[in-house]
């Protein structure tokens, strides 16, 4: 029998593997400095503990002796570091510490004081709460506190009385990473003396921004323990902080009460997450899943795995060697051919992490010790990449994985990501606002309204490096701020996504006419009340529109979408431009033509003597002449003097007869415009999202932000417009043009003050 020899499928990437797999190796070597360097802060703090003690004795003799006891301290110093930002803005953090160092007083935090309002917003805690100070706990047992012990290790993260197992999972998954970790806990900080003030930082990614979190280190402590996350060991500190920070961050600890474990990793990381089932009735793993992993683990994606509890219990061992609700970490994957006289044998090998670093691992096929492995020359093995980094890290056959795992989580990492990688995502971010009126139109079977959604185009270029001539993106919604209005019954809205193929032949955005016709071509699975949902796509190059919207129209909520691209493709979104090329001259109306001496009668009538009339005439004898209109409803004063302003070119008050045959013309084009808008409608009134129909043909078209402002100053709480509202707006429109043009230097109106008080008092 020929002795079996093996190939690597991939040389041509080898070189890049070896560049990733000396990555992680240096985060290890991060790793175990991480721990020296925590180490040297402990002797750190042992001699700074000896210089204060020292210092003290000296005061004493002095006379101006300082408590060694923070409680004590805590007691004594009732000056609150309230006073020491009297403002609503968040002070520096420096400045702060500073500050409560010299007037020798430890921080309490204000905008997140010691007291139940911070603990909960529905009820009040079943029992009482002490909040202490990690001194005071950790001097329980004869220690001192400390931020790390040793190096941040997943599974000293313990979940304590509230509901928050997504953050305590979110926390433990970074605290693999020390890069990511100090991120969020900025380094420098501890309970070291002549640095700590009772005061700590945390930064946090909000909806596109990276967000300081300062907070007092009080605790919500029973019988001397905390309530919520806590360390395995009692003088470490690190997760319970991060814990009550992001608290602060939603307004209270029962607001973190239920949520997801990838919106915990995308506030911790700034990254976007993929969630995927392997196995299963809800599987939804792609088939490309390991190309998918490949190109993650390239770009130091943070990536998980898990098995379902059974019966409710975590940590029991399988027959393989796994354990059951334990969450797993997926470090590497190798395709290699394994060739003999049978033939080519293609395998995929998936390196896994035990974050335990136990023997509770794989024993099956390509485990640590498995017959398989005596094929490969252990030289070679390591040419090829397929090497143990750690203890608890074990390779198995991808199949199999695909048989014993149930979650597979991906955290992709945005381009301001701490870590060294080769290859970074490409990303396009857009803050939105679902607006009742505006933008709100629902999902697609709202033909009436789901146009008028915000819409962005997606133009794909540049193909991945696939041989498939197809281009990936992945885009995330967001919903915002919802979880910080929890104490207000706020809940999350129900909301998703679609693709639409690109038209050349219809202007951006989409109008109507287009949805008449066509469908989209992707969607996201589900429309969901998540805070985010997330679709990973694979598509031929080519534009396309994304469309998020709710699913139910006439839902107002803020959010975020961003879209994350392989290669050089981008985003743009597609609100329109403002244009004032109208008015649009009225045409004559040809009752007044044909009866011109009879409606000069009937002017002068109204007029008087000086053969002028003001805004009342105007008003009687408006309404008199638009009886006849089937769908008449009186002008109110104020339209009529909105009107009458257009052509008051003396601000005299008053029109002369060719001034209102004039008015009467452009309000007759209105009427007609607005009583054609909507075709068969029911309603007196025009629906407050056709608006922007309505006015592109009078030669007004315009961005959401000035829509909105139309909308919220002529629409009723219906959010219809009559039609006395739609001639005040028009004739305002009209009247700001107006304006704007005579003033107008390069684009811009320029005005003196006497110019523009006039002009603005007119409107």
């Amino acid at each position: 029998m020929q002795q079996p020899f093996y190939r690597n499928l991939q040389d041509k990437n080898l070189q890049e593997r070896n560049l990733q797999e000396r990555s992680f190796q240096e985060r290890n070597l991060q790793d175990r400095s991480f721990q020296d360097r925590n180490l040297q802060e402990r002797s750190f703090q042992d001699r700074n503990l000896q210089d204060r003690n020292f210092q003290e004795r000296n005061l004493q003799e002095r006379g101006l002796g300082f408590q060694n006891n923070v409680q004590e301290k805590n007691d004594r110093n009732v000056l609150v570091a309230a006073t020491l930002t009297n403002n609503s803005s968040q002070p520096d953090f420096d400045s702060l510490r500073i500050e409560c160092l010299q007037n020798r007083v430890l921080y309490e935090d204000p905008d997140f004081p010691a007291n139940d309002r911070s603990l909960y917003f529905s009820r009040l805690p079943p029992y009482g709460i002490k909040w202490m100070r990690p001194h005071d706990i950790a001097g329980q047992f004869g220690l001192k506190p400390q931020l790390f012990v040793s190096g941040a290790v997943r599974f000293d993260v313990r979940q304590g009385e509230l509901g928050d197992c997504w953050v305590v999972a979110a926390v433990a998954n970074i605290s693999e990473n020390p890069e990511l970790l100090y991120r969020l806990v900025p380094r420098g900080q501890g309970f070291h003396d002549g640095w700590y003030a009772g005061v700590l930082k945390f930064q946090f990614w909000q909806y596109g921004k990276w967000t300081e979190v300062i907070i007092d280190d009080r605790l919500p402590t029973k019988n001397g323990e905390p309530v919520f996350i806590h360390s395995g060991r009692p003088n470490e500190f690190w997760a319970a902080l991060v814990e009550k920070a992001y608290a602060k961050l939603h307004g209270s600890y029962e607001a973190l009460k239920s949520g997801q474990v990838r919106d915990a990793l995308t506030d911790f990381t700034g990254g976007l997450t993929e969630s995927y089932r392997v196995r299963g009735k809800t599987a939804d793993l792609p088939r490309n899943a390991i190309n998918i992993l490949f190109k993650s683990l390239e770009r130091q994606s943070l990536v998980g795995c898990g098995i379902d509890p059974i019966d409710g219990t975590s940590g029991r061992v399988l027959s393989g060697g796994l354990a059951a609700g334990h969450a797993y970490s997926i470090t590497d994957l190798r395709e290699i051919r394994l060739v003999s006289d049978r033939g080519e044998i293609p395998i995929t090998l998936v390196r896994i992490r035990n974050p335990w670093g136990t023997r509770v691992e794989w024993n099956g096929p390509w485990g640590d010790r498995s017959p398989e492995w005596n094929s490969i020359p252990p030289e070679d093995r390591e040419a090829m990449g397929l090497v143990f980094r750690d203890d608890g890290e074990f390779w198995m056959d991808f199949r199999d994985f695909l048989e014993n795992f149930d979650t597979l989580d991906i955290c992709n990492l945005t381009p301001d990501s701490p870590l060294d990688t080769p290859r970074r995502w490409k990303v396009a971010q857009f803050h939105g606002r679902w607006q009742k009126g505006i933008s709100s139109g629902g999902r697609p079977v709202m033909r009436e309204t789901h146009w008028t959604n915000p819409q962005y185009k997606v133009t794909l270029r540049d193909t991945d490096e696939d041989e498939d001539n197809l281009c990936s993106f992945i885009v995330e919604l967001i919903q915002k701020d919802r979880r910080k209005l929890k104490h207000r019954g706020t809940k999350n809205v129900d909301i998703g996504f679609l693709v639409y193929k690109y038209s050349k032949e219809y202007p951006m955005p989409l109008p109507r006419a287009y949805f008449n016709l066509f469908g989209f071509v992707e969607r996201c699975d589900y429309f969901s009340n998540t805070r985010q949902i997330v679709k990973r796509f694979l598509m031929e190059p080519g534009d396309y529109v994304v469309i998020p919207c709710t699913y139910e129209a006439h839902v107002e909520a803020d959010f975020l979408l961003r879209v994350f691209f392989e290669n050089d493709n981008f985003t743009v979104p597609t609100d329109e431009a403002a244009e004032l090329t109208g008015p649009v001259p009225p045409a004559i109306d040809p009752t007044v033509k044909e009866g011109e001496e009879k409606f000069k009668r009937f002017f002068y009538e109204s007029s008087g003597e000086d053969m002028m009339i003001d805004c009342y005439e105007f008003r009687r004898l408006i309404n008199t002449a638009l009886k006849s209109d089937p769908n008449h409803q009186d002008l109110g004063i104020d339209a009529c003097k909105a009107l009458l302003a257009i052509f008051d070119e003396d601000c005299s008050g008053k029109l002369g007869f060719f001034e209102f045959i004039q008015l009467w013309n452009m309000i007759k084009l209105w009427m007609t415009t607005y009583n054609n808008a909507e075709p068969g409608r029911t309603m007196l009134k025009l629906s407050a999202y056709q608006l922007r129909t309505v006015l592109q043909p009078l030669g007004f078209k315009f961005n959401s932000k000035v829509l909105s402002a139309l909308v919220l100053r002529y629409s009723d709480e219906q959010y219809q417009i009559s039609i006395d509202s739609f001639i005040m707006c028009m004739a305002r429109i009209t009247q700001l043009t107006k304006i704007f043009k005579a003033h107008q230097q390069n684009g811009k109106a320029v005005f003196s003050v006497d110019e523009w008080l006039q002009q603005g008092l007119l409107i």
